[in-house]
């Protein structure tokens, strides 16, 4: 903790760096040092210094000034940070685009960012120019190919590009989060989020040492990726190499060519390499700590004792939340404890009535604390000042922004941040993930809007109704999307297939029930809870089922249920 302390305290004065200003410090200090690595491509401190001031003098000479946003659409790889880092040195906020966005998604992640100026790899280009009304409201796009240092930024000038001045609480980057109420939504993170981010994490969580590196396959236009990821490594002067997506059977090579120390992981990777034939370069293997969020109970020992790491270290938190829970015990399957016995209220669960998707008050209308084993919302207080990065920032929607927050809620007058996640804690106070609750649900490794699935659903003009839940798959981490419509006429499947294409993969509904019409509350509600208990299984539930194949959607077959329960057709 003492690490930390100095940056928590300039961070608290205002005079925190931006998380540039760290890499050009680890520059002077160790220049030849590795930064970030990925098959061929490396960089040292100083190349990063010098990538970004490259990248800053071609941004500016695209038009792009301080304040403004650049919108990023690339796969992970050093120049992607290098890249982040330099439009925080030309003074702008990096809005990091899901690279699997396509159509009217994309269209809205970018509009809602308000950048004029998209930076976009070629590979990806073809789903920018797809969005063709967007396309002709930027100022300019930016495409860089697969040798960008001599091409992309061949003509920049190589006199250092001096750094915009920035205070703490200004926007360094956008990290897109999926809620409950449509598209996703642009996240504010500001430089002293991830200047806290990381020297929390590096030093607290992975207690990084001097010979170490991490192996991140996370995107890196998630926060865990590029906060958790990336900036614990940057501040504590540790190598990163990064792998551009996720692959179980180059797992442990990587591990072994990068003589990685460290991996950061989410609760299905876990589950992957569990489930994974057993590797030659498995045991003994570098790796000492995995840091990360989502692992089940019943995997974390499996995991830990197969691949022999000594530390697995689990954490609660959400991107916009103003707050974390850090498990540095080990204790396996929590989250861990609210640090420094709960900050006075800091964090807090709540009693809530799912089946009326609504917390639970007492007598003066104020929610009800939940007492241990008892599930209930979680709910982190706004502090009333920023306090070394985790005030609440919200997103660049304001409306958004106050839908997230609940007053009144203990006492007159106190201001919560709604998490959206069922949690409990036990009597020694650790505390366990329970649930999501309403409209979002994760499934590999990602939150699922349902809103932002039922959106798209709508536009299928051969979908009168529908409604879209998440829904638990024996031995499969998270929930699958199940969308439950109400055909115009006779179900379509191929149309409805061509209709979700346009959805990110791991948010097109794995299975798709046809209804005659839905259930609804005196309120109009659909009764989304009697579908979830209902679940899909062919011989309990008599209306159409259907499954969807690397083709398409088919019919779900008993004889098909059996086979996704027992693990031979994944999902």
């Amino acid at each position: 903790m003492r690490g930390t302390l100095p940056w928590l305290l300039r961070t608290k004065l205002k005079r925190v760096e931006s998380l540039l200003e760290v890499a050009l410090r680890n520059a002077e200090a160790a220049p030849h040092d590795l930064a970030f690595e990925m098959d061929g491509e490396h960089l040292t401190w100083s190349e990063v210094a010098s990538t970004t001031s490259r990248m800053a003098h071609t941004l500016a000479g695209a038009g792009v000034k301080q304040g403004e946003v650049v919108a990023v659409l690339a796969e992970s790889s050093p120049f992607y940070i290098a890249a982040v880092l330099g439009i925080s040195r030309v003074g702008a906020t990096a809005a990091l685009i899901n690279t699997n966005l396509r159509g009217r998604p994309l269209s809205h992640a970018i509009e809602a960012s308000k950048a004029r100026v998209v930076l976009v790899s070629h590979t990806l280009e073809p789903a920018l120019r797809d969005c063709e009304e967007v396309c002709r409201s930027l100022d300019r796009i930016l495409v860089f190919d697969d040798d960008p240092y001599a091409r992309f930024l061949g003509n920049a000038p190589t006199v250092p590009y001096p750094p915009a001045p920035v205070r703490a609480e200004d926007d360094f980057i956008y990290i897109y989060t999926s809620g409950t109420t449509g598209l996703p939504k642009p996240c504010r993170i500001s430089h002293a989020r991830a200047i806290l981010a990381g020297a929390g994490f590096g030093p607290l969580m992975y207690e990084f040492r001097p010979d170490d590196k991490l192996y991140c396959v996370l995107p890196l236009y998630h926060a865990s990726g590029f906060l958790l990821g990336v900036a614990a490594a940057i501040t504590s002067r540790v190598p990163v190499a990064i792998r551009e997506s996720f692959s179980a059977s180059a797992f442990w090579d990587d591990v072994h060519r990068y003589h990685a120390t460290a991996i950061l992981y989410i609760g299905e990777l876990c589950r992957y390499l569990v489930n994974s034939p057993p590797h030659p370069k498995e045991l003994p293997n570098p790796v000492r700590v995995a840091v990360g969020n989502g692992l089940r109970p019943d995997i974390w020992p499996r995991f830990k004792s197969r691949f022999g790491i000594e530390h697995v270290r689990e954490f609660y938190g959400a991107t916009e939340a103003p707050g974390f829970i850090a498990n540095l015990s080990g204790r396996e399957g929590s989250v861990g404890r609210v640090p420094l016995g709960g900050l006075a209220g800091w964090m807090r669960l709540a009693r809530y009535d799912i089946d009326r998707d609504e917390h639970i008050r007492d007598d003066r209308g104020f929610c009800i604390p939940c007492d241990p084993g008892e599930a209930g919302e979680l709910l982190i207080r706004v502090p009333k000042v920023s306090t070394a990065g985790l005030e609440y920032r919200g997103y660049t929607d304001e409306d958004a922004t106050k839908r997230k927050l609940l007053r009144d809620v203990f006492k007159t007058g106190d201001e919560y941040f709604r998490s959206g996640d069922l949690l409990r804690y036990d009597e020694d106070g650790f505390y366990y993930f329970v649930d999501r609750i309403g409209d979002t649900f994760r499934w590999k490794g990602e939150n699922v809007s349902t809103a932002e699935v039922a959106d798209v659903i709508a536009h299928n003009d051969g979908i009168e109704e529908a409604t879209i839940i998440g829904i638990p798959v024996p031995n499969m981490e998270g929930r699958a999307g199940l969308a439950a419509v109400v055909p115009l006429g006779e179900f379509d499947p191929d149309r409805f297939w061509r209709a979700v294409s346009e959805l990110p993969p791991y948010a097109q509904p794995r299975f798709v029930r046809v209804m005659s019409g839905l259930a609804k509350t005196a309120t109009f509600k659909v009764r989304k809870n009697e579908l979830q208990k209902q679940g899909v299984d062919p011989s309990s539930v008599e209306d159409p089922l259907y499954v969807r194949t690397s083709g398409g959607y088919e019919r779900l077959t008993p004889e098909r249920w059996v086979d996704i329960k027992e693990g031979r057709l994944q999902l």
